[in-house]
C-alpha cells in the first residue's frame, strides 16, 4: 500500500546522500514568458519550435530565434531546452532534422524527444537528448534503454508513485547509471496515461499528440438514457478533468527519492502565470536546498508552503491534487469548468 504524504515525510526526514545538481524548469510559450521564467529564477526553461511540440497553441519559436533564446539564457546562468517531443511523420523528417541541426547551431542544451526518429537525428547531429513524458518511462528497464541510446535526462511519466521513483533511483546509483531524472511539479494533468488521449482527434479532428488537444475532456456533457430518454449534466463533477498537480509541500520529498529536475507544466499559459509559479518553487527549492539539515527546517517549510500555496491559487488553476505520488488520486477531479484562481492580480512586473 502507497505510504502517505505525512510517512513518506517521517521516513525521509534526515536523509543527507549526496544528491547532483538541482534544476528548476519552467515553461516559455513566448520571449515574454521566457524573459519572465528566468527573472523569476529558473535554472533552464523549456521551449518549443514550430510544428514540432506539444503546445501548437502556444506562440512557439522559430529556428531563427534560437540564437537569441540561447543568448537571454546564458545571461542569466539558466540551461535552454528545445522541445521536439510530438509524434513525426515521414513527410516531416527533414524539416525536423533541420530543426535538430539549428538547434546544435544555437548551442541549445537538449532537445526533449519521445520519438525515436527525434532521438536519431539528435544523435547524428551530437545534440543532447532528454526524454519527454511523453514516452511513458514508467520502469527501469525503459530508463537503461534510453540512457544507452545517450540521453542524459529522463522525465518519468506522470503516473508513478514516489515509491516507484525511489525503486528506479535506487537501481540507477547502484549501476551507476549516467542519466538524471526530471518530474513535473506543479501544472495540468491529462486523464489519459502520459497525455496520449485520441479523444480531440476523434471528436475534432485534431491530435493530442500533436500539440492540437482542444481538451474536450474538460467540458460539460448531457447523458442521455436511450430507453427513456431521461438526461443528465455532467458538470458538478467533471470526471475527465483532473485537478492541476501542485507538489511545493513535499519537494523535499522528491530531492529525498532522488529526482534531480523539477518541471512546471504551463507553455500555453500567461507571464502571470509563469511568475507566480516559477517564483513560488524557487523559494521552496532554495529553501530544501540550502537549509534542509537545519533543526527548524520542518516548520519554516510547512509556514513557507502555506503562503505559497496562497500565491499559487491566485493564478490560473482547476485545483490541486498530489498527483500520483502518494498513490491514485482518487479525489484529484475538479468541480468547476475553468480556472478556479482565487483572484486576479497582475503579478507580472
Amino acid at each position: 500500500m502507497p505510504l502517505t504524504n505525512a510517512e513518506f515525510l517521517s521516513t525521509h526526514e534526515n536523509n543527507s546522500t549526496t544528491k547532483p545538481p538541482i534544476e528548476l524548469i519552467a515553461p516559455a510559450g513566448d520571449m515574454t514568458c521566457l524573459v519572465t521564467a528566468l527573472k523569476a529564477g529558473a535554472d533552464a526553461v523549456y521551449f518549443g519550435a514550430e510544428g514540432y511540440n506539444m503546445r501548437a497553441g502556444s506562440s512557439n519559436f522559430t529556428s531563427a530565434e534560437f540564437p537569441a533564446v540561447k543568448a537571454l539564457c546564458t545571461a542569466y546562468n539558466a540551461k535552454a531546452y528545445l522541445a521536439l517531443n510530438t509524434i513525426v511523420y515521414d513527410g516531416e523528417l527533414k524539416k525536423m532534422a533541420q530543426t535538430v541541426s539549428a538547434a546544435k547551431d544555437a548551442c541549445l542544451d537538449a532537445v526533449i524527444c519521445s520519438d525515436m526518429a527525434v532521438i536519431e537525428a539528435c544523435r547524428k547531429a551530437d545534440m543532447p537528448f532528454h526524454i519527454s513524458t511523453q514516452a511513458s518511462v514508467s520502469n527501469y528497464s525503459a530508463v537503461q534503454f534510453y540512457a544507452s541510446l545517450g540521453a542524459k535526462m529522463i522525465v518519468l511519466a506522470r503516473e508513478l508513485t514516489l515509491e516507484q521513483v525511489r525503486h528506479i533511483t535506487g537501481k540507477i546509483k547502484r549501476d551507476r547509471l549516467d542519466v538524471r531524472l526530471e518530474c513535473f511539479v506543479h501544472g495540468a494533468m491529462c486523464v489519459a496515461v502520459s497525455g496520449r488521449c485520441f479523444m480531440s482527434q476523434e471528436l475534432f479532428g485534431r491530435s493530442a499528440n500533436r500539440g492540437q488537444c482542444v481538451q474536450p475532456c474538460r467540458r460539460q456533457y448531457i447523458i442521455t438514457d436511450p430507453e427513456e430518454h431521461e438526461e443528465l449534466e455532467l458538470g458538478t463533477d467533471y470526471v475527465m478533468s483532473p485537478k492541476d498537480l501542485c507538489a511545493v509541500e513535499f519537494l523535499d520529498v522528491l530531492l529525498d527519492a532522488g529526482i534531480s529536475a523539477f518541471k512546471i507544466e504551463g507553455r500555453s499559459r500567461s507571464p502571470e502565470y509563469v511568475q507566480a509559479t516559477t517564483s513560488a518553487y524557487r523559494s521552496a527549492l532554495d529553501l530544501c536546498t540550502n537549509h534542509r539539515s537545519d533543526e527548524e527546517f520542518r516548520s519554516r517549510y510547512s509556514n513557507l508552503t502555506i503562503t505559497l500555496k496562497h500565491e499559487l491559487a491566485q493564478v490560473y488553476n482547476r485545483g490541486f491534487s498530489k498527483g500520483f505520488y502518494f498513490g491514485k488520486p482518487l479525489d484529484g477531479w475538479t468541480r468547476e469548468y475553468g480556472s478556479l484562481a482565487q483572484e486576479k492580480k497582475n503579478l507580472y512586473r
